[in-house]
């Protein structure tokens, strides 16, 4: 995995808006297949435009991006924020 030089955990598509950790020891790393993971040594909040800030305790975190499946298509899709 290689360090990303931001913090945003994941963006949305639609809005353009995005969840990104604040606090200045989190780190985002992420390896060439797109699994990422958010290592928050202190704890952190994380930030959107359209909710209040949530609190992440310390540890280590496995970033994933919610999918939904369409049952008519029988596909799984990402959801789109």
């Amino acid at each position: 995995m290689k360090k990303q030089n931001h913090k945003r955990l994941a963006e949305g598509e639609a809005t353009g808006h995005s969840h990104q950790a604040v606090a200045e020891d989190a780190e985002i790393w992420a390896d060439e297949n797109g699994n990422r993971e958010l290592r928050a040594p202190s704890g952190t909040g994380v930030k959107h435009e359209e909710h209040d800030r949530v609190y992440l305790p310390v540890d280590d975190y496995n970033i994933s991006i919610q999918r939904e499946i369409d049952p008519f298509e029988q596909k799984i899709k990402e959801v789109i924020d």
